[in-house]
């Protein structure tokens, strides 16, 4: 230990004193993953967990698996995950791809997880150190910062060496802070687990729905309807009832750093929150509004109710305008119901490229203005409380960054 000591802001009463600064190898022991013949692989029996069965946070339940023959138990047990475990990754993407980045902590919560197969280590602490504590340590932003400095390779075959991993400066409080402190975070992370898992079940209960509530291939009416509709559901090509609208391709030039109006791009939608402007006047149906019903059809696909302020929608965005057969609420519905199918053909890829004549041409079955009207009010309030479930999680996760960087030296 060096002399260099430091303190968090914010501290559970009671706790005085310095932290002191350590080398993350000087507070574990760790074992290295095995490399397990493919020829050995069985159905069934012991686990061997491996680098892509990895998420950003746990070992994947879903994933496609690999077993050992139990009668191998006795000779691999040193391999074995023991609850509190901690097994980093030494292979992966880059650091900022954080659901696949080398060097990222995972720590075992269950019993019988599997054996550690190689590219992988397991670490557990020493001298009375508090597990998640160690583990709380290694999802800071230093950390992550660290790895980028060690880390060698392309963004998707990156590698880090044991040696330099154990070099990472790790603040330690006493044993009965640090157990405070573990506990907290434990506590914080299964709350965040729990509100997730609540989340998934709403998503797979509107996707339930939406099998139910809309007609298989081949009927002419839905397995649930709501009370008093009857009668077979119309079929129409959908360009018949709504008219899809190009967005505007742009001239990179055109494309501004401040400006009159936001350009809005399919990643606006996901997970890119840099924008483009413009200030040039065009035709209104250029334009999004706040309500409009948005479609973007190249890359990740589907369909948006656009809440924001008015926008210029860019070329990879359809505008759908709805003639008086439709209500906007089913038909957003109706499009998502599309687009599962899409999926399903395409073995899940979210890479589809659909095109605007193959969305004009397409056959759908409609149910009367009034049966729609009671559908997409059903799934308004399910997707409404979908979004306060995710709004929810999202303000845990944000409370849980800020108190990694207030509780930690």
């Amino acid at each position: 230990m060096v002399e260099n000591k430091y303190t968090p802001e914010i501290r559970f009463s009671g706790f005085t004193g310095d932290w002191e600064q350590s080398k993350l190898g000087d507070c574990v022991n760790y074992i290295k993953g095995y490399a397990f013949k493919s020829e050995d692989y069985r159905s069934e029996g012991i686990r061997i967990v491996r680098v892509s069965d990895l998420s950003s946070n746990e070992i994947k339940m879903s994933n496609g698996k690999f077993y050992l023959d139990e009668k191998y138990e006795k000779e691999f047990k040193k391999y074995k995950l023991n609850i509190g475990d901690i097994i980093i990754t030494t292979v992966g993407s880059k650091a900022e791809m954080k659901d696949s980045a080398v060097g990222r902590p995972i720590i075992v919560s269950k019993e019988d997880e599997g054996l550690l197969n190689q590219n992988l280590v397991k670490v557990h602490q020493i001298n009375g150190y508090n597990s998640y504590f160690i583990y709380v340590n290694l999802l800071r932003e230093n950390y992550t910062n660290y790895i980028a400095t060690i880390e060698r390779g392309n963004a998707n075959q990156a590698n880090i060496a044991i040696n330099d991993l154990w070099e990472y400066t790790i603040y330690l409080a006493s044993n009965e802070e640090q157990q405070k402190i573990g506990d907290f975070f434990k506590q914080l992370d299964d709350t965040i687990s729990s509100h997730q898992q609540e989340l998934t079940t709403l998503k797979q209960t509107k996707q339930g729905f939406l099998q139910k509530m809309f007609p298989k291939e081949g009927e002419s009416v839905s397995e649930v309807r709501f009370p008093g509709f009857t009668g077979d559901w119309e079929q129409r090509k959908l360009g018949e009832v709504a008219k899809f609208i190009n967005g505007r391709a742009y001239k990179q030039h055109e494309l501004l750093n401040s400006g009159k109006y936001k350009v809005l791009r399919v990643g606006n939608f996901y997970t890119n929150n840099s924008w483009y402007y413009s200030d040039l006047e065009l035709g209104e149906k250029y334009y999004a509004e706040k309500g409009d019903l948005l479609y973007t059809w190249s890359a990740t696909f589907g369909p948006h109710i656009w809440y924001g302020d008015k926008v210029i929608y860019h070329y990879h965005i359809w505008k759908v305008d709805l003639s008086d057969n439709l209500d906007k609420q089913f038909t957003i519905q109706l499009l998502e119901y599309d687009k599962a199918k899409i999926l399903s053909d395409k073995n899940g890829s979210t890479m589809v490229h659909v095109t605007k004549n193959g969305m004009e041409e397409k056959k759908v079955l409609l149910p009367s203005i009034a049966e729609q009207f009671k559908i997409g009010n059903f799934f308004k309030h399910l997707d409404d409380t979908i979004d306060l479930h995710q709004r929810e999680l999202d303000s845990l996760k944000e409370t849980k960054k800020a108190f990694l960087q207030k509780m930690f030296a």
